[in-house]
């Protein structure tokens, strides 16, 4: 069963070329998301 990430924590955010690239992580699964400047969201999974 695939994670909703339905509770995140926003970690931080970094200046990108245009606007700014957000940083979450899923406090159910542990993933970090990343969410683009170009609202495009990116995963990565927890090290196990």
């Amino acid at each position: 069963m695939k994670c909703q990430h339905g509770e995140v924590e926003l970690l931080g955010e970094q200046r990108g070329e245009r606007s700014v690239n957000k940083y979450f992580r899923c406090l159910k699964c542990g993933n970090i998301l990343i969410l683009s400047e170009d609202n495009v969201l990116y995963e990565v999974p927890k090290s196990q």
